[in-house]
């Protein structure tokens, strides 16, 4: 339920590939995989790489931004 609501739903899903594309901008590769954006369980082969700090906290406005739009 929780992964259906957060990342799965289809209105939800524009708000997510939006969020990677921005992320590809900041030369961040990462898979489109929900357990690093409700998680923060990245891949080994992406932890040198990836900027943790600004992934997670996009990742955490776009929850905000869902769990507002939703209210």
């Amino acid at each position: 339920m929780f992964v259906r609501c957060w990342w799965e739903c289809k209105l939800v899903q524009p708000l997510w590939k939006a969020v990677w594309k921005f992320l590809k901008e900041l030369k961040a590769e990462l898979p489109f995989d929900p357990a690093i954006t409700l998680l923060d369980i990245y891949p080994k082969e992406y932890e040198l790489f990836c900027p943790k700090d600004i992934c997670m906290h996009m990742f955490i406005a776009t929850l905000f931004a869902i769990a507002k739009a939703w209210n």
